[in-house]
């Protein structure tokens, strides 16, 4: 039997994230998220360097495998210009797609099936956009309007309430209940997450994984984009306060406590430390635990602490010798209730924003976690990292890393990053 080998990431690029609104289009609403995958590839194998021929396995994430989105993984293989020998892989669990991809990514390496592979995921809200439910949504007349997507098998009505399937702004409001987070506390943190991110791309932050892609504004204007287009810098908690209840009429939650729609794509390469060092790549992050679970959909957005906790078991650790924590902001009370349930510091979870201002790329959220992370614990030298994120129909993944004190290399995660264009 083959030893277990150890997995190491030695580069993650993104695009910035544009915002996807039928009233009010973004940069790239008129941009195939495609297109954006074969950008977050091409930009990664530049700058790595590394032989097209030597990957092994492309595997993007996303659960909206539909048109330009279908057999993604195998057509950006094609697309961006990698020989025919190397495969690809889409992956569909639901917002933690990109990340179980990773997750397979990790253990093929691991486990000595592949060297090389590199794991991603995008998505395009602009073209597949996520419905709203509320507690009086007619369900029946809504999956006649999103009938190609949301054709779930009636049986699982069976089980659980419908508004579990269809969306998880109504478990969102029942965790919050359920774990006494008010509404003055989501709309902190939506504060929080808001100015964080818009300090984090003034000073810069973002450069060594923001890909700049030329886009579109509303009135024809072409442009290259290198920020992400929902964060807003005049945030005030007096503005976030004032805004109505998205999903019941006595909610908590509103548009600045959920994570925005956006459309965007993101890409990692993954290999073995022994190749990292053949190639002489200095590694950001060594793969130390991974994990995925399933939780009741009526508590989906829980399944972030659930997973997260057995993450920790798998590497034998306490929460709180976690510096870094990434957890995916679906809903500004995922990280309310992980600070709860762990006991931790606020200050060591989403340093730089989340998905409430920068946004959720359903299918590209998982890795940008891990990517963002990863970027930001080599900036403060920190050891160990650990990004969670919680998926519709009661799912969860987690990931574990630590940044180790390697060989003098190459960072390739540190060089610049040239301008694309779809």
């Amino acid at each position: 039997m083959a030893e277990i080998r150890e997995a190491v990431m030695v580069d993650f690029v993104r695009t910035p994230f544009g915002r996807a609104s039928k009233k009010k289009p973004g940069f790239f609403a008129d941009v195939r998220s495609d297109d954006l995958g074969i950008i977050a590839v091409q930009a990664l194998m530049k700058r790595t360097r590394v032989d097209p021929a030597s990957v092994e396995d492309i595997i993007m994430g996303t659960p909206t495998q539909l048109g330009e989105q279908a057999n993604v993984a195998r057509d950006i293989s094609l697309a961006a210009g990698f020989p025919f020998e190397v495969a690809g892989i889409s992956v569909d669990r639901a917002c933690c797609s990109s990340m179980a991809g990773a997750h397979i990514a990790a253990m093929a390496i691991q486990s000595g099936a592949a060297n090389i592979i590199i794991s991603g995921g995008l998505e395009s809200l602009s073209h597949f956009p996520n419905p709203v439910i509320t507690p009086d949504t007619d369900l029946f007349e809504l999956a006649k309007d999103y009938s190609a997507r949301w054709q779930a098998n009636p049986k699982i009505f069976d089980i659980i309430d419908p508004s579990a399937i269809m969306g998880l702004g109504l478990s969102a409001e029942y965790v919050a209940d359920m774990f006494d987070i008010s509404k003055e506390e989501l709309d902190q943190w939506a504060l929080r997450s808001n100015l964080r991110a818009a300090a984090a791309q003034s000073e810069g932050r973002f450069k060594n994984a923001m890909i700049p892609v030329q886009g579109k504004l509303p009135d024809g204007t072409v442009a290259v984009f290198d920020y992400d287009q929902s964060v807003r810098a005049d945030s005030t908690i007096e503005k976030i306060r004032s805004l109505p209840p998205v999903y019941k009429p006595d909610g908590k939650i509103n548009a600045a406590s959920c994570s925005k729609e956006v459309d965007g794509a993101a890409a990692a390469m993954f290999m073995s430390k022994e190749e990292a060092r053949e190639l002489g790549l200095t590694p950001m992050v060594t793969v130390r635990s991974i994990a995925w679970a399933g939780i009741d959909p009526k508590i989906a957005p829980y399944g972030a602490c659930s997973v997260a906790k057995k993450a920790l078991e798998r590497a034998g650790m306490p929460a709180q010798d976690i510096d870094l924590w990434e957890i995916n902001e679906a809903f500004a009370v995922v990280p309310l209730v992980l600070i709860k349930e762990f006991g931790i510091d606020p200050e060591k979870v989403n340093v730089n924003g989340g998905a409430c201002c920068i946004g959720h790329p359903v299918g590209a959220s998982g890795i940008w976690l891990l990517g963002t992370m990863a970027h930001e614990m080599n900036r403060r030298n920190s050891r160990y990292g650990l990004a969670s994120i919680p998926g519709g129909v009661g799912q969860g993944t987690a990931i574990l890393v630590e940044r180790e004190e390697y060989w003098d290399g190459r960072c390739a995660f540190l060089e610049k990053l040239e301008p694309a264009s779809p």
